[in-house]
């Protein structure tokens, strides 16, 4: 059962993830993201923490927006759905997982689709 105030928490550290990678501030993503966080592509690509901290500096400078469409709590998981614009063009949906490890919560995981 999710603790009151859990949605509040995850809409919270989605935004915070949204803001990091408009900003390409992999030090701010860095405390989102679970060190164990894995991303996975549409075509079968993996990519860990680290390679996603690292190649999001390489990002070009393009205004982003994040638009978010659903966001559930389930006991100590949460998700998150929304799609991102880069220059006014869409470039990807995306499904974000989160996890409360320790007692505060992280991001484990996201699925990107095009």
């Amino acid at each position: 059962m999710p603790a009151p105030g859990d949605l509040d928490l995850i809409l919270a550290l989605d935004d915070r993830w949204n803001a990091a990678y408009h900003h390409r501030d992999p030090a701010r993503l860095n405390a989102v993201l679970a060190d164990d966080w894995l991303g996975f592509y549409h075509d079968g690509t993996t990519v860990t923490k680290q390679e996603l901290l690292t190649g999001m500096q390489t990002n070009p400078t393009t205004p982003l927006i994040f638009e978010r469409h659903a966001a559930r709590v389930h006991g100590d998981t949460a998700i998150t759905r929304g799609t991102l614009y880069a220059a006014g063009t869409r470039v990807q949906s995306f499904l974000r997982v989160y996890a409360r490890q320790d007692g505060h919560w992280q991001a484990v995981s996201v699925q990107v689709i095009p």
